[in-house]
C-alpha cells in the first residue's frame, strides 16, 4: 500500500451519506467500485438503505464495518449487532470474518462476487481483534479472481435478430444495464444500423443523452 500511495479517505458527516457516496462513485464510471467504512453497530445499520438501493439497481459497492471482539459477539456488547444477519437480505454476501487469516480471501471473494453475474453489494464485518491481528500475507497468492459476465449464445443472438426482422414495430427498451456496462455507444450503433427507436427505463434514462448526437 505504501508503494502505491496508500488509500485516500473521504470523510462524510454521516455513515448513510457515506454509503450513498460509495454507490454514486460506482455509478459515475463503469469499472469503479465504491468502498464505505463504518464503525460497529449503528454504522452498519445506517448502511442498509444504500445496500438495498445498490442491490435493487445491480450496483457493486463494498461496505466494511467494525464489530465487537469475537469473544463478545452475541452478548449484547457495546454497539454489537448481528449486522451479518441484517445485511444478508439486501446484499450478495454479508459475512463476519472470525479468523484474521481469512481476511484476504474474503476480500478477494467480495470483489469477485460484486462484479460477477448480476452485480451487487457486499458487506464485510470485522471484529476488533480480527482487525488488529497480524498475519502472514503474500500478495502474489491473491490475484483477482476472473469475473463471470453472462452473455448470449450465438443461437440466442440469431433468434433475437430473427424476431427483430419479423417485428412490425420493433422498439429497444434500454435499462440501467446499458449504463453499467458502458455500452451506450454500442447501443447507438445498433439502433442506427437497424433504425429501431430506443426507449429508456427509469434506470436507463441517461442512455438517451449518451446516444444523442
Amino acid at each position: 500500500m505504501r508503494k502505491h500511495g496508500g488509500i485516500r479517505h473521504i470523510l462524510a458527516r454521516h455513515v448513510e451519506g457515506a454509503s450513498h457516496m460509495a454507490e454514486g462513485y460506482t455509478r459515475a464510471t463503469a469499472g469503479n467500485i465504491g468502498v464505505c467504512l463504518g464503525t460497529s453497530g449503528p454504522a452498519g445499520t445506517d448502511m442498509i438503505t444504500a445496500l438495498y438501493s445498490a442491490s435493487a439497481d445491480s450496483i457493486p459497492i463494498l461496505c466494511i464495518t467494525g464489530q465487537a471482539p469475537r469473544a463478545r459477539l452475541h452478548k449484547e456488547d457495546f454497539q454489537a449487532v448481528d449486522i451479518e444477519a441484517i445485511a444478508k437480505p439486501v446484499s450478495k454476501m454479508a459475512v463476519t470474518v472470525r479468523e484474521a487469516a481469512l481476511v484476504p480471501r474474503v476480500l478477494q471473494q467480495a470483489f469477485h462476487l460484486m462484479r460477477s453475474g448480476r452485480p451487487g453489494p457486499v458487506l464485510v464485518d470485522l471484529p476488533f481483534d480480527v482487525q488488529v491481528a497480524e498475519i502472514e500475507f503474500d500478495p502474489d497468492m491473491y490475484e483477482p479472481l476472473p469475473v463471470y459476465k453472462p452473455a448470449a449464445s450465438r443461437m440466442q443472438i440469431e433468434k433475437a435478430v430473427e424476431m427483430l426482422i419479423q417485428a412490425e414495430r420493433p422498439v429497444i427498451v434500454a435499462g440501467g444495464g446499458v449504463i453499467n456496462a458502458d455500452a451506450a455507444a454500442l447501443l447507438q450503433q445498433f439502433a442506427e444500423l437497424t433504425s429501431v427507436p430506443v426507449i429508456p427505463t427509469l434506470m436507463g434514462w441517461a442512455v438517451s443523452r449518451m446516444t444523442t448526437n
